[in-house]
């Protein structure tokens, strides 16, 4: 009978371990937007400080405060709206520059752990506001992956 029980719960835990859909590996959440920076000379460039604040529809919220950085990963809205505001600074009381990055959205089926990612395709950049933002270059137009830099811009 011991014998019995033993087997019975150790067929129960084997059966309770789940398989690869359990957990949300990296790479596979919605992906964010890579963005490096240039001088005004066009070389790539190391900001000594960035702050950046995106509106996800109820305000601007602080996503980044960093230093010595040369790029940024910026996570864009993923709701139904069709845009991103994003306001960048080099110091925390200074000038702000605002940049709106616009898309259409495309959603992709991920696994039943993590459910649907969102994809950003014809992604396009105004900048609203300059300085310290000086100019934006589109690298890429869409953003499938955070592999790539889908943005530059000059400081």
């Amino acid at each position: 009978m011991k014998y019995f029980i033993l087997l019975f719960f150790g067929l129960m835990l084997l059966s309770s371990c789940g398989g690869d859909d359990d957990v949300c590996i990296s790479g596979e959440a919605t992906p964010r937007m890579k963005v490096k920076f240039k001088s005004s000379d066009g070389r790539t460039a190391t900001l000594d400080s960035l702050y950046v604040d995106v509106d996800y529809g109820s305000g601007a919220v602080s996503v980044l405060q960093a230093k010595s950085v040369d790029s940024v990963l910026i996570p864009l809205r993923v709701d139904d709206n069709l845009f991103t505001e994003i306001s960048l600074r080099t110091t925390n009381k200074g000038d702000v520059s605002k940049v709106k990055i616009n898309y259409t959205l495309k959603s992709e089926y991920v696994s039943p752990a993590c459910g649907f990612k969102r994809l950003y395709e014809n992604v396009s950049g105004t900048l609203e506001t300059a300085n310290p933002v000086l100019k934006i270059e589109q690298n890429q137009e869409q953003i499938i992956d955070e592999n790539k830099t889908h943005f530059y811009f000059t400081f």
